[in-house]
């Protein structure tokens, strides 16, 4: 197994945030609305919003999945804006298959805005089944798993200021009980920690 490691440093994924909110300001206006999914976008939408130069309002949607990769989803939080004739953002943490994101353009698409534009921090494109499109990206993602920044594991990790990439046969092994020298790592990693001995090396 190979050792967790850094993909985006807090520094990058700031950097990057500011250019994405300054592409959304080129672009919105004082009645747009910003519209997060639950709960990965939560640290992305955050650092995004207070970058964009306009008053916007914020809403949120949440989704929960019938079977792991099979494309069924069900809202379970509908919008409580009305965005009727309003441009409105999408912000995920992440979109992979785009099952999930084509259920929520569609979704949105029946509250009548007058436009919808999807920001995304990673965007898999080599995992996309469905071509919907994401008109802001952050990054192109293309390892197996990551941790980080509002994406998780088990509900774990979303508040780390960085992104590590963990090999899933790690992930098997962390839960209850499980090697707490992986959690160590993947803390010191997100915060810059210098490695000690006992970490996760192989």
């Amino acid at each position: 197994m190979r050792a967790p490691y850094l993909l985006r440093d807090a520094d990058a994924i700031r950097k990057r945030v500011a250019q994405l909110a300054a592409d959304l300001t080129d672009i919105l206006d004082s009645e747009s609305v910003v519209v997060g999914v639950l709960k990965g976008c939560l640290p992305f939408m955050a650092d995004l919003i207070r970058s964009i130069e306009h008053q916007v309002e914020v809403d949120f949607l949440a989704l929960t999945a019938f079977a792991p990769d099979s494309g069924r989803v069900r809202l379970t939080r509908d919008l409580a804006t009305d965005v009727t004739g309003r441009k409105v953002v999408l912000v995920e943490g992440v979109v992979d298959t785009g099952f999930r994101l084509d259920f929520l353009r569609r979704h949105l698409e029946a509250h009548g805005p007058s436009e919808i534009r999807v920001c995304a921090l990673f965007d898999r494109t080599d995992r996309r089944v469905l071509p919907v499109p994401v008109e802001h990206s952050g990054f192109v993602l293309e390892e197996g798993f990551v941790v980080g920044y509002g994406l998780d594991h088990r509900g774990m990790f979303r508040n780390l200021p960085a992104v590590v990439s963990l090999d899933p046969e790690h992930l098997e092994e962390y839960g209850p009980g499980g090697r707490s020298e992986l959690l160590d790592e993947v803390l010191g990693l997100a915060r810059g920690l210098p490695a000690t001995p006992g970490r996760v090396t192989t």
